[in-house]
């Protein structure tokens, strides 16, 4: 900058000593100017107003205002002060820079750096608004499957889940149904639906309950019921990730069409975690849950949900998933200890 007014003054000096002092004026202006770098390597000035709901605030001089969604941005010069809002962290009176090609913000906390803009959930000049008292998310996914001809088969598969947030508690219900068939003889049907309590007393640490029932006739159970308490962890939650863990002692009951019953208590580990990977609804997301019971070491279970959604059109997209469940200890030994199963259909977010 130093080299830059040097010549620039050398060059207009002859003309009028007036222009040097605009030169000398206009220029701090312009280099102390907010500054977005993107992630294709361009760049442009303006003012940063703030962040929300996964989308950079900016003015521009040229451009207006601009909403600019945060995977595009690298990185954020700014002077300005602002308040921002991580998974269960604030941090006050921010300004921003670059050093050795990283984001860093130096803060009332201390300097710290920042991995990736779409960590942040919000920034302003202060952030005391209060969340909505009640948020509501959920998706509905269904597969469908008729062929006939040398082989009559029907499959149907359908997933509803839907979410709650009521002040400092969530709530989670998820049902599932599947109805397979082969030339009219039914090959398979079960049901499951659950239920999850989450009670926050942190910004990211909760308690939490749960309850389940299943039914599936053809790997011989004719009901499972299971109910627990524990903990979990709130890692990300933003407008780009979120990932959770929860951890519960469980009372587990099965019931087997061949009369026999089995009971015990278990250890029941539940992960989440969903990536949104731009803002029109292209997602990556994974679940699973690992029971583990106490009285045996071999009596395990490991059942998991791995998909990709893609936009098709408003609320629906199109989802591609796996699903694996494994069954250390199922009802007989002719029964297979793995499920597996692809499965291609239409989701409806709401």
């Amino acid at each position: 900058m130093l080299h830059t007014i040097t010549w620039l003054g050398a060059a207009i000096r002859p003309a009028h000593p007036i222009l040097l002092l605009f030169a000398f004026i206009l220029l701090p202006q312009y280099a102390l100017a907010d500054r977005i770098y993107f992630t294709d390597g361009e760049s442009i000035t303006g003012t940063m107003v703030g962040i929300e709901e996964g989308k950079v605030l900016w003015t521009s001089a040229m451009l207006g205002d601009l909403n600019i969604e945060l995977r595009h941005v690298d990185y954020i010069e700014s002077g300005d002060h602002f308040d921002l809002r991580l998974t269960g962290t604030e941090l006050h009176n921010c300004w921003m820079f670059i050093q050795r090609e990283k984001q860093h913000l130096h803060c009332d906390e201390g300097v710290r750096p920042l991995a990736d803009w779409k960590l942040v959930v919000a920034a302003g000049e202060s952030l005391i608004d209060a969340p909505p008292v009640l948020q509501q998310k959920g998706s509905v996914i269904l597969a469908l499957e008729d062929s006939s001809g040398n082989s009559d088969i029907a499959k149907y598969d359908l997933n509803a889940r839907s979410e709650i947030r009521l002040l400092d508690t969530r709530h989670t219900l998820a049902l599932r149904y599947q109805d397979e068939s082969a030339d009219g003889e039914k090959t398979r049907e079960s049901w499951l639906g659950s239920y999850q309590y989450d009670q926050f007393f942190t910004d990211q640490w909760f308690a939490t309950g749960n309850a389940f029932y299943e039914t599936d006739e053809f790997r011989d159970l004719d009901e499972r019921y299971s109910m627990g308490v524990g903990m979990g962890y709130q890692f990300l939650e933003t407008a780009y990730f979120d990932l959770l863990g929860k951890g519960t002692l469980n009372y587990v009951n099965e019931d087997f069409t061949t009369g026999e019953s089995r009971s015990r208590p278990a250890f029941l580990w539940n992960l989440d975690f969903a990536w949104r990977i731009d803002g029109d609804g292209m997602e990556l997301f994974h679940r699973h849950a690992i029971l583990q019971s106490f009285e045996q070491g071999t009596d395990y279970e490991l059942n998991t949900t791995t998909g990709f959604k893609y936009p098709i059109s408003g609320q629906l997209s199109s989802v591609v998933q796996l699903e694996y469940n494994y069954d250390n200890l199922p009802a007989e030994e002719a029964i297979d200890k793995v499920d597996r199963k692809w499965s291609v259909g239409v989701n409806y977010a709401f």
